[in-house]
């Protein structure tokens, strides 16, 4: 916003100084912020509209109403399924109330939290809670104190005895998730005027800013003071509230946002709303089940209509003429029959799910084998709902830095005048020996010298030629090199009070090595004040003018510093990507080719370096003439100030900003190189090859050069040696056209090999060789758009692995969709650990965020996190695959005992002339699916295990069940049903006729006696079959087996004897069916009748067709070898081809368990990688805008810090 703003007010806020009136009357919110759900009175109505907005609360509703309506209603008009129902609600309420709990919590905190505001009657700072800051208010934060409010600073502390500088410093880790400090700034016309309480009451004018939102990197605002011009309010001289106060005594600012109107409040979206697919599933067979309670209760209703026609000379009955129409008959008794049946739909499922899933994220979250004790960090489960779905990924995306790495940047080697410095390789550089079939050096570090944080430098000969051993020329460039890297950075060195350890504060992890490099070398940054470097060369103090800064960010890929040697003379210091510097470097002279030699050698230097897995930056050196300088920093100076230049280079738009900085950032002299490494965090390798091992295809997206990227997939071995690499990018495939050309040949060539394969005789089919695809962020930029879309998302599909280089956030999460829309069922997972993993973990079906170096915005953003990615495999392997089995188990169970259940109460009305005659205590009827069948399933869908954690995790290929839908399916999913309906009809029909005659004196026994006897059956038959189904078993599950049917029968003697849980009819009829002989040889039939088919099947499937677990089991079990389990499958489905992922298969044998036959080969010709030469600078573009601005001018001295 400038001078030419529009005069319409209402597109703006004004915030009026030291004016609380008029303040008050434009009606800005209070700053008491309510994050919770639920207040206490919005409790009841928030949350029953919430609840009833489930299908399942809803129609169990409607099933109460239905009940109450005498015509239709077989509980004499009592809405009997409203216990259950409330039962389930206040369930979910009292977990509703749990988790709103910490927020109200959070709220109290944060609302009644103390902060400094100005009192114009005292002239002081008054303490008030934060609840009680409003609009206009004048706040003093203190050092290590939070941010109450969005804040604009007129006034920070200043040192003593020195020009103020107007520089504080603040920590924005509840924004972004960032733990460096980030520089802020009061504006010109307050920096000498607003550190008095005089001053500040005297302030007059106002501030014209943006309505409220949520863009926490932007602001638009003017400040007008009284007597003064208008000014423009620069970004970083806002706070926003939240943010901490570092290294600076106090700092004044005005509040121009409170409450839900600050940036963090407006930014705090809800994340997106993910389902797993089990739950889709439910929905689907819910539908299913619906649909067959219709056609029971049509088909029920209809049989009724015919016998009452056929029958209406039955006296006995005394059914009498109709007053209805037969239709109107047949819609009563249709009703009769939901009523009858309506728990085929099970009403427990929802909170028993949800319960399973509470504790199953406790259990997570209490392994101590996913603990990190370097850091304290357990794992965390912020989704519960998605625990089954850890168990089906098909799919990881990977962050390389701080993920696969440590994020913690060593300087490790360094090319200087064409002479590489540095000895050992690292863990990425043995891979590449070990493939490459050459010697293993013993050291890869060093091993002797001094030690320095973010050093690991083994290299005597560059000490040496500091000294001049190799000549003056060679001693100038290296301090020369050093110079530059001790002084082009926007590093804050930290030294802490009563101590003289100094620690390194950067946005970017590679800065702070490099830095950390230069002091290795003697070249030791010290401190900063207003515009100067203070450096240390050899223990000798040196000041560098910092005249201007040009930033770094993704599109320049380099950063330039202006410095003011102590000697007068000007240099223009630049670093970046090495394609970049090297297009920057001076030509050579006629006649004289030092240049271009020195530039191949240091080509060379870099490459080995990437091929070491070692991040590069190059570093390149001009020197100005002062009056070019003034000339250029006139020009620059002015774009910087131009609000249209501002605006366009916003917008990527072409501006006189980029083109003074292009302009002078030529003819460059090439000093060299650095090569920084970050190690593979611990267990990577293996972690990626046992992910592999189950089935799942691994995509690495980095923004790595090229050569580092492959050098990792190698030492990580996500690529092999038995693998085809194909490398694609912007060299060999530079256009649209060429890209797509490029992959209809190779999908063509892979498909005629699938082709070949699967024609061949299963029984001498060898392996077909695994693919791995190597693509950059440029052809990215075609291939994920426009037609060349689908044909990379066809032959990625054929790709065991996949590395993309060069990519951006962006292009991450399109990746990650690429995958998600073209490949049918697939389930994805996408892991990282910094801001810019959000997109990507947020797109994927379930994110998983490390807690590392990049702070917790990744974390904040996903559903499960992790401290290191070596947990990834237990958490999926072990935890997700129980998980997946344990939910499958109790989805299929809950709805297999309330088939059996309602199946059992409708084949008697078949007996009783199709009347919808109830037999069945309606106080058992309500305690059937919460009491009597409920627990044992809740406790084995907790701690069942098929195979233990040393055997899943020995044998990855036991997660291939996940992916496949082998354990919940349609085909299986029927095979339930109609085993409950089967069972069903084993029970009432064998019963009834079992006790035909079995009454006093040869009748029939009372229709009660039958239906306790009926009931009693499905109780014990319903366990039973769970019980058969449970693969591990602690001695509290017998108990809870027994005592469920214990339940059943105290609850029938108690409705026997007491009025008001039944009634007369009821009186004794436990006792009285204990007392017939058929009761008791029923009680050894027909269980045995009922579950024979389901044992003798279970034994022809672990014996003649096991599954894969069964095998492994037997292996651990009987100490056989595990070469047995090795796994041939030569089943077509094996196969890596385009939307063919095996989903819903019944057949669950995995070929022959025998040694692997010897692979065949297919060899193909993959295109050579070629170099593509770049740096993977790991800062944020925008940050460095900010900060380096404010360094270059009035940076401040950071010493005598507060703690």
């Amino acid at each position: 916003m400038g001078e030419g703003a529009p005069a319409d007010e209402g597109a703006y806020r004004i915030v009026h100084l030291n004016d609380a009136a008029r303040n008050v009357e434009a009606g800005y919110c209070n700053n008491f912020i309510i994050t919770s759900k639920y207040t206490i009175v919005s409790f009841l109505p928030k949350f029953l509209f919430e609840s009833f907005r489930k299908l399942s609360n809803l129609y169990f509703l409607l099933i109460c109403i239905l009940q109450c309506i005498p015509e239709i209603s077989n509980t004499n008009g009592n809405p009997s399924s409203l216990p259950p129902l409330l039962f389930i609600i206040t369930v979910d309420a009292v977990f509703a109330i749990l988790e709103d709990h910490k927020r109200h919590q959070a709220d109290g905190v944060a609302n009644g939290s103390p902060t400094l505001v100005l009192d114009r009657a005292t002239k002081k700072f008054n303490s008030v809670t934060w609840a009680d800051v409003v609009v206009g208010d004048i706040v003093k934060v203190t050092n290590r104190g939070l941010v109450p409010a969005d804040i604009l600073v007129v006034a920070v502390s200043e040192i003593p005895n020195q020009p103020p500088c107007g520089i504080c410093y603040v920590e924005t880790k509840s924004l972004d998730g960032e733990t460096n400090m980030k520089v802020r700034s009061t504006m010109e016309c307050t920096l000498a005027e607003m550190g008095s309480v005089d001053n500040l009451l005297q302030m007059k004018g106002f501030i014209r800013c943006e309505q409220p939102n949520n863009a926490i990197n932007s602001f638009q605002g003017l400040l007008e003071l009284q007597g003064k011009e208008k000014a423009s309010i620069p970004y970083e001289s806002i706070i926003l509230r939240g943010c901490t106060i570092r290294n600076t005594d106090w700092v004044h600012g005005v509040v121009f946002n409170t409450g839900k109107d600050t940036k963090i409040m407006m930014s705090n979206s809800a994340p997106p709303s993910k389902m797993s697919s089990m739950d889709h599933s439910i929905n689907k067979y819910t539908a299913v089940l619906l649909a067959i309670l219709l056609i029971f209760s049509a088909a029920g209703a209809t049989g009724a209509i015919i016998w009452k026609v056929n029958n209406d000379n039955v006296w006995y009955l005394q059914l009498g003429a109709s007053e209805n129409s037969e239709f109107v008959d047949w819609i009563i008794m249709l009703f009769y029959y939901l009523l009858l049946m309506y728990q085929f739909v099970p009403i427990s499922l929802a909170v028993s799910m949800s319960m399973v899933k509470y504790l199953q994220a406790q259990f997570i979250q209490w392994d101590i084998k996913i603990y990190h004790p370097d850091t304290d960090t357990p794992a965390l489960v912020r989704s519960m709902s998605l625990n089954e779905e850890l168990g089906q990924i098909s799919y990881i995306f990977s962050d390389k830095t701080g993920t696969l790495t440590c994020n913690v940047m060593e300087f490790r080697k360094c090319s200087i005048g064409g002479v590489s410095y540095g000895n050992g390789t690292t863990e990425i550089g043995l891979a590449a020996l070990k493939r490459a079939g050459k010697p293993i050096p013993d050291m890869t570090s060093r091993s002797s010298g001094p030690k320095m944080p973010y050093v690991n430098f083994d290299g005597p000969e560059l000490f040496n030629d500091m000294k001049g051993d190799s000549g003056s020329v060679q001693q100038r460039r290296i301090d020369a090199f050093f110079t530059h890297l001790a002084v082009c950075h926007t590093v804050i060195p930290e030294r802490h009070e009563n101590s003289t350890e100094v620690t390194l504060s950067a946005s970017s992890p590679d800065e702070q090595a490099l830095v950390a490099g230069a002091g290795f070398f003697g070249y030791e940054f010290v401190n900063r004040s207003p515009g100067i470097a203070h450096v240390k060369v050899c223990g000798v103090p040196h000041k560098y003018e910092i005249l201007d800064v040009l930033e770094f960010n993704s599109t320049r890929k380099r950063m330039s510093t202006i410095i003011r040697h102590p000697d007068g003379r000007i240099f223009l210091y630049s670093k970046g990507a090495d394609v970049i510097i090297f297009g920057l470097l001076t030509k050579d002279k006629e006649g004289d080719t030092t240049s271009s030699q020195l530039q191949e050698i240091t080509r060379r230097h870099v490459d080995n370096y990437a091929e070491d897995g070692l991040r590069t930056l190059t570093i390149a050196v001009r020197e100005i003439k002062s009056s070019y300088y003034e000339e250029w920093s006139t020009r620059f100076h002015d774009a910087q100030n131009n609000l249209a230049e501002l605006d366009k280079r916003k917008k990527d738009l072409p501006n006189a900003i980029d083109q003074c900085m292009s302009e002078i950032e030529c003819d460059l002299e090439l000093l060299g190189a650095t090569a920084i490494e970050d190690k593979l965090q611990s267990g990577v390798p293996d972690t990626i090859a046992n992910l592999a091992c189950a089935g799942i295809k691994i995509w690495v997206l980095t923004g790595d050069k090229e050569e580092t990227a492959i050098n990792i997939g190698f030492a990580c071995q996500l690529v092999t040696n038995d693998m085809k690499l194909l490398v694609i990018n912007s060299k060999n495939s530079p256009t649209a056209e060429a890209l797509e050309a490029s992959l209809r040949e190779e999908i063509g060539i892979r498909s005629g090999e699938v082709s070949v394969y699967l024609a061949s005789p299963p029984a001498t089919r060898g392996e077909l060789r695994e693919l791995a695809l190597v693509i950059d962020g440029e052809t990215l930029m075609y291939g994920l758009h426009d037609a060349c879309r689908p044909l990379l998302a066809e032959f990625s599909q054929y790709c065991k692995a996949v590395i993309a280089c060069r990519v951006s956030p962006a292009q991450k999460a399109e990746m990650v969709a690429l995958i998600k829309e073209n490949v049918p069922g697939v389930r994805t997972l996408a892991i990282g650990d910094g801001a810019n993993d959000v997109s990507m973990i947020q797109e994927a079906h379930i994110g998983v965020g490390i807690s590392g170096q990049e702070g917790m915005q990744a974390v904040n953003s996903s559903d499960y996190a992790i401290a290191q990615f070596r947990f990834l495999q237990r958490l999926l392997l072990v935890h997700g695959r129980w998980n997946y089995r344990r939910m499958a188990q109790l989805v299929l169970y809950i709805f297999y005992k309330n088939i059996l259940f309602t199946a059992s109460q409708y084949w008697y009305t078949l007996l009783c002339g199709f009347s919808g005659q109830k037999f069945f205590l309606e106080a058992g009827t309500q305690m059937y699916n919460v009491a009597l069948t409920a627990i044992p399933i809740v406790a084995a869908s907790i701690l069942d295990q098929d195979v233990n954690d040393d055997i899943a995790m020995t044998f990855p290929k036991l997660f291939f069940a996940g992916p496949r839908d082998e354990d919940i399916n349609t085909s299986i999913f029927s095979l339930w049903v109609v085993g409950a309906i089967l069972e069903s009809i084993v029970i009432t029909f064998i019963t009834i006729h079992g006790m035909g005659n079995a009454g006093y004196a040869g009748a029939t026994p009372a229709m009660w006696i039958e239906g306790f006897v009926v009931f009693t059956l499905v109780v014990f038959v319903a366990n039973s079959k769970l019980f058969m189904f449970q693969n591990s078993f602690h001695s509290f599950n017998y108990v809870l087996y027994a005592g469920s049917f214990a339940v059943w029968l105290l609850v029938a003697f108690c409705a026997g004897h007491i009025a008001f849980l039944s009634d007369l009819t009821w009186e004794r009829t436990p006792e009285q069916a204990f007392s017939l002989s058929s009761f008791w040889l029923l009680w050894l039939f027909v269980p045995v009748a009922s579950l024979m088919y389901v044992h003798l099947l279970n034994a022809i499937r672990s014996i003649i067709f096991p599954e894969y677990w069964h095998l492994a089991k037997e292996v651990i079990n009987f100490n056989l070898d595990q070469k047995l389990l090795q796994w041939n499958d030569n089943s077509d489905s094996s196969v890596a081809v385009p939307a063919r992922l095996p989903r819903g298969k019944t057949t669950k044998k995995h070929g022959s368990v025998v040694p692997t036959n010897g692979k065949t080969v297919h060899n193909r010709k993959a295109t050579t990688p070629k170099a593509y030469h770049g740096f993977a600078f790991s800062k944020d573009g925008y940050a460095a805008a900010t900060e380096t601005k404010l360094l270059m001018s009035r940076s401040s001295i950071v010493s005598g810090l507060h703690e």
